[in-house]
């Protein structure tokens, strides 16, 4: 009985070790699931919130805005582009750091003027259930990043992000902006 069980651990190892000797050869056509994904979304810019100071550094710095780099200020900008013109971009990464955890990271970038405040919401949901995380920055700069960890369970996460950005020329919203990642 002893020699039958040393024989099966023994077979048992000789197959694992030929598997281990050809493991990338024999897994070269199978891909890893990634570790993170991204997306990227346009912020769209409410037009009838620019001001005459946001009129006048659109026109100082040649923003092409709803028009305000060129219409006269007595005449009314151009509200006609459904959801708005684009006035920068907002990225929303979800990365997978096992057991798990997940960082969800945003970055927003504007092109008509410094960003002076960002009031971001994500929501996150998973295999342990979801949350919501708000992000509220008020620090002037072209790019505003922020990021948060939540613990969402192994399998299938999703996140989304909403909110506006207002920039020194107009309020911008941020068009839906959403990712799916298989979390570890």
């Amino acid at each position: 009985m002893r020699v039958r069980a040393i024989a099966a651990t023994l077979g048992a190892l000789g197959v694992v070790l030929g598997l281990l000797a050809t493991g990338p050869a024999a897994t070269a056509g199978i891909s890893p699931l990634p570790l993170s994904e991204s997306v990227s979304s346009p912020l769209l810019a409410d037009c009838s919130s620019i001001t005459g100071n946001g009129r006048g550094y659109a026109r100082l710095h040649d923003i092409a805005l709803c028009g305000a780099d060129t219409i006269p200020p007595d005449q009314p900008l151009r509200v006609e582009a459904v959801g708005g013109e684009e006035c920068g971009s907002a990225t929303l990464t979800l990365t997978s750091r096992g057991g798990g955890l997940a960082t969800v990271a945003w970055r927003v970038a504007s092109t008509s003027g410094p960003i002076l405040d960002v009031e971001l919401d994500a929501w996150l949901a998973g295999r342990a259930g979801g949350s919501m995380r708000r992000f509220s920055v008020r620090e002037p700069s072209l790019h505003a990043t922020g990021s948060s960890v939540a613990l969402l369970g192994t399998g299938a996460a999703t996140a989304t992000l909403s909110g506006t950005v207002e920039t020194f020329t107009a309020t911008c919203r941020i068009a839906p902006a959403s990712v799916r990642l298989h979390l570890r």
